[in-house]
């Protein structure tokens, strides 16, 4: 049986046990959130830490089988009433002669009763060179935009089950990926991730989100 298939069958199972009572976000540096994700071809990792009121360090990083790219920065979040908007300002590097730019993301989070849905997009402002292999003159120059770990979900006692999409415009393509996004709140502050991803041979990545609230 594939991991993936396991997890979905595991985690059906174990959202029918009785979830423990919601507990409300706390404030503060304490209340970090992170998240890592990966397959055998992509990996991307997020972590954000609470500074002063609504500010935030924002650090990303989003990996293939070439060129590795990070973003830091600072963001502010914004809420009204369920719906939370954090743009942000700073900086997107990389490896494999990526050009180093300033560059802004933003952020949203909306969580209604069961209905849950997040989002992610990096822009950078300084065209970078994409180069193919064995190549040492770049094939072409791109403006790299990022969009990860968007999905628009329902939540079932522990579990989260949803669509997602993302759009990776770093390298040679401009690549869009859609498919089903499933999280497994495993205690309070930690569940676990699988996302199936297309179009083509299905693409299966898992990981781990630390949260301070009941979000996933």
């Amino acid at each position: 049986m594939k991991p993936g298939l396991f997890l979905f069958a595991a985690g059906m199972a174990f959202a029918q046990s009785s979830a423990p009572e919601p507990q409300e976000a706390h404030e503060g540096p304490a209340a970090f959130e992170a998240e890592f994700v990966a397959s055998d071809i992509f990996r991307s990792a997020t972590y954000l830490q609470p500074v002063w009121r609504s500010l935030k360090f924002e650090g990303q990083y989003f990996g293939g089988t070439e060129t590795d790219v990070g973003f830091t920065g600072a963001s502010w979040t914004f809420a009204v009433h369920d719906l939370k908007l954090s743009p942000a300002f700073g900086v997107l590097f990389g490896s494999n002669r990526f050009a180093t730019s300033p560059a802004i993301s933003f952020r949203w989070e909306y969580e209604h009763a069961w209905l849950v849905t997040q989002g992610l997009v990096v822009q950078g402002f300084r065209e970078t060179p994409v180069f193919r292999e064995e190549e040492q003159e770049p094939a072409s120059f791109v403006l790299p935009t990022i969009s990860d770990g968007n999905h628009l979900s329902a939540r079932w006692r522990r579990l989260t089950v949803g669509g997602t999409w993302e759009h990776i415009h770093f390298r040679e393509g401009d690549e869009w990926k859609g498919g089903g996004r499933l999280a497994l709140r495993l205690f309070s502050g930690v569940s676990a991730i699988l996302y199936v991803l297309g179009p083509g041979q299905a693409e299966w990545r898992g990981g781990i989100l630390i949260h301070p609230s009941k979000g996933d």
